[in-house]
């Protein structure tokens, strides 16, 4: 299949599993093609681009290590430009959600290279061709930047950090880019978090269920329609949870 130049093109960082793939699969849905990066998961990103081959739309895995910013950016957009002609979309949604370990110093740095670094460089490096698109941002937030959880703080200072930083960028890139965040709730279980748990979570939720990865990849959408009026907003996806 041949890209042309009005073939829409999104790219989602960490997009091979779980909601990153739900995001790409969503895109190439809406009728972009679509690039993915990913870190160790080769075999489902792999799987992720021949499922959106099948849809008739055009896919490529990039392996990056957006732990290291400079690398892992410059790795990305010689794997992209390489491929497509342009950029719409950029989902920043790479992540690591580790408990904190005192004894790691290189911990929060690691955090922050991911979450708050790797977003900054890949806006500013791919500016110039969302500018020319017309595009969209979206950053993969947390709930937990502003309701830190204790034993979780470097992530969720890293995460208020990208929540910043997204104010911020819609600003630097407006008007011809807009650039908004989602802050999840719940929307894929911790696979060993007991019942109880979640039981006590959802009972603080008023839609009494949890989120889904398709509730993003819905949400990215909205963020991404071309004449939408929102920009500089977050989008607290978690079924009314930061309301009680």
């Amino acid at each position: 299949m041949s890209q042309t130049n009005q073939t829409r093109v999104a790219l989602i960082t960490g997009g091979a599993i779980r909601v990153g793939r739900a995001i790409a699969l969503g895109l190439a849905d809406a009728g972009f093609d679509v690039a993915v990066t990913y870190l160790k998961n080769a075999q489902p990103a792999r799987e992720l681009a021949a499922e959106i081959e099948g849809k008739s739309r055009r896919c490529i895995a990039i392996h990056a290590d957006l732990v290291d910013p400079v690398a892992g950016v410059e790795a990305i957009n010689a794997q992209l430009t390489a491929s497509f002609q342009r950029l719409d979309v950029l989902v920043n949604n790479a992540s690591l959600y580790e408990r904190d370990n005192p004894g790691d110093a290189s911990q929060a740095r690691r955090l922050w290279a991911i979450h708050v670094e790797s977003p900054l460089l890949l806006c500013r490096r791919f500016a110039p061709m969302l500018k020319t698109a017309g595009g969209a941002v979206v950053n993969m937030v947390d709930l937990q930047a502003e309701r830190p959880t204790p034993g979780y703080l470097a992530y969720c200072a890293s995460k208020a950090g990208l929540w910043n930083l997204t104010l911020g960028l819609a600003r630097e890139l407006a008007p011809r880019v807009r650039v908004n965040g989602i802050a999840p709730g719940v929307v894929e279980w911790e696979v060993d978090l007991p019942l109880e748990k979640r039981e006590e979570y959802l009972r603080r939720v008023p839609l009494a269920r949890a989120g889904t990865p398709v509730d993003v990849a819905n949400a990215v959408k909205f963020l991404c329609a071309g004449e939408n009026y929102v920009t500089g907003q977050i989008l607290r996806l978690d079924g009314g949870r930061s309301i009680t």
